[in-house]
């Protein structure tokens, strides 16, 4: 059986050196931004947070599930299948809610 995550970690570190690979210089702001946004509208019942570096900087942008798998090369066409995926294993919370915690670097 497959452990239920509590958490879903997104990548978004920037490396500043010209001609390193980072998650962040390869979309997952965006990718951040979209999964946070659809377990808030989802309702999904997990907690989501930004991320500064998986060590995986070549395979990026890294979603991590916590706990479970990576997800690597993570693109935004992703998206969705992730969030059905968060949502199939973590269910909805109750609508009387503000939703699950999204946690934003430097909040």
């Amino acid at each position: 059986m497959e452990v239920r995550p509590t958490k879903v970690l997104i990548c978004v570190n920037r490396r500043f050196q010209s001609g390193e690979p980072s998650c962040a210089a390869r979309g997952s702001l965006e990718i951040a931004e979209a999964i946070e946004r659809g377990v808030l509208e989802r309702n999904i019942d997990i907690a989501v947070e930004r991320f500064i570096c998986f060590g995986q900087c070549t395979k990026g942008p890294t979603v991590k599930l916590a706990p479970g798998d990576f997800i690597l090369g993570t693109t935004p066409d992703m998206v969705d299948g992730i969030l059905d995926r968060l949502e199939a294993a973590c269910g909805t919370r109750d609508g009387g809610d503000d939703g699950p915690p999204v946690h934003l670097l430097g909040s």
